[in-house]
């Protein structure tokens, strides 16, 4: 897909990052936001404004696909996907695919580096490091937990999932498919 603009790709990008924010606080991790916001010379409050024009310009689950299209100024209106090489994640390509309705249907990373590493434990993990498929292939098979929509006003593009690693229960969440955190999970009384 030919990405007209990269700055508007980058605009997008930091909308995905900040739409992670909450998240990314419940797991004590707004470092790496913060972070991940300078290595492209931009603060918290720039993502914030950033997110808030984009989530405007996107508009709902209805006209967010073209909407989208519009904004990384792709000129093939009839194309029915987005993908591209991300910048604020290299290594990890994202692809928007729209349904018969023209509807979004799934937005998400995907890990390309393709080299298999030795992870250690679920917990260990830095985020942003894997991808849904790279890490059930890891930590064995999970089980899809609670989903939020991808307009979800507080946590779009996010999905948890449970499985067992060495005998134990653990959960894990990724945001548009990129690993966020894992954890053991609290045993039911």
């Amino acid at each position: 897909m030919n990405i007209a603009s990269i700055p508007a790709l980058i605009e997008f990008e930091v909308y995905l990052l900040m739409t992670m924010k909450l998240r990314m606080k419940m797991s004590h991790k707004e470092a790496q936001l913060e972070a991940k916001l300078a290595e492209h010379g931009l603060s918290v409050d720039d993502g914030k404004r950033i997110h808030e024009r984009v989530a405007q310009t996107l508009g709902d689950e209805t006209s967010g696909f073209e909407n989208l299209k519009s904004l990384l100024g792709i000129a093939d209106q009839d194309a029915r996907s987005v993908k591209y090489s991300s910048v604020l994640w290299p290594g990890f390509d994202f692809n928007a695919i729209t349904g018969e309705e023209g509807l979004l249907e799934s937005a998400q990373y995907r890990h390309t580096s393709g080299a298999l590493r030795t992870l250690n434990h679920p917990t260990e993990l830095n985020i942003w490091s894997l991808d849904i498929a790279e890490f059930t292939e890891h930590f064995g098979p999970m089980t899809r937990g609670r989903r939020w929509p991808l307009f979800d006003e507080l946590l779009p593009g996010y999905e948890e999932y449970e499985f067992q690693w060495d005998g134990e229960c653990y959960g894990a969440g990724f945001c548009w498919g990129l690993f966020i955190y894992s954890a053991k999970s609290w045993p039911e009384d």
